[in-house]
This record gives C-alpha cells, structure tokens and sequence, in this order.
C-alpha cells in the first residue's frame, strides 16, 4: 500500500492534536500531566523503582525528573526514600492517594472512551483497538513501549 505523504502529515497533525487536548483534560480534571501519570502508572506496575529509573523511562534528564517527583511528592500521591546503600539514590513509593488518583484518571477515561465508541459501528471499535494495539510498531517506537515490561519481569 502507497501512502500518500500529505494525508499522513495531515493524519499525523489530528494525532498530535488530540493527544494535547485529551492531555489538557488530565490537567483540568486532575490537575496531572501525562507525564506525572505515566510515573504513577510505573510507581504502581514496579514494587521497587528509583528516581534514576525514572528518569531513564522517560528519557529525560534528572532535574526535569525532580521537579516532576517533588511535584507527585507535594500532591501526597508519591513518597519519596533516600536509599541507605546510596544516599544520592531515592526510591519512590506509590501513594494511597496516588493509588485513587490513578484510578479516577482510568475511570474518567473508561466512562468517557465507552461513551463515545457508542457511535460507532462494532466493526469500527474493532479496528480502532486494534489500531491502538500496534500503534507503537506503526510509529516505530515498539522498543521505548516494552522495554519497561521487560525489566519488571526481571
């Protein structure tokens, strides 16, 4: 299949200007940034993780990761603890607060997605999760996606 270069830049541009508004809906709802839920999701997938970890998961240098931290900190959704063996680590701790945020963030995005595929036909919804599903292959970014599972399972 040829693709045809405007209408993927096109598509491309519609993409990118979802994900900001669906992302500005996080932070007027929840007053969260995607960033600062994608911590909380890995803070509630991994029993142990450290700043550094973070950092690296996002791919984003340390002092933009310790203001995001001190932020979740302040918020009371993340603890934060100096790590004994090496006092310039901190591992981070999810929160019961941060646990209940996470939660309304999926709810909010269950209720609203469920409410709006109802407009569309069964076959529709299929390839649209389908889409979903390899979207990561689709913009070449499977590695970035999945080396976080990997090391979970490590």
């Amino acid at each position: 299949m040829e693709l045809n270069h405007q209408k993927l830049n096109d598509d491309l541009f519609i993409l990118i200007r979802t994900i900001f508004h669906y992302e500005r809906i996080f932070n007027t709802k929840f007053k969260l940034k995607i960033e600062e839920v994608y911590v909380l999701e890995i803070l509630r997938k991994q029993e142990v993780v450290r700043v550094t970890d973070v950092s690296k998961e996002l791919q984003l240098p340390m002092f933009n990761i310790s203001r995001l931290v001190s932020r979740l900190v302040e918020d009371g959704y993340v603890t934060k603890e100096q790590d004994l063996a090496d006092r310039r680590n901190f591992f981070l701790h999810l929160t019961d607060k941060g646990k209940e945020v996470l939660s309304a963030v999926e709810n909010y995005s269950f209720e609203r997605i469920s409410t709006n595929v109802k407009y569309l036909k069964e076959y529709q919804v299929k390839e649209l999760l389908h889409l979903a599903e390899q979207l990561h292959i689709i913009l070449g970014v499977t590695e970035e996606v999945f080396r976080p599972q990997e090391n979970e399972r490590s």
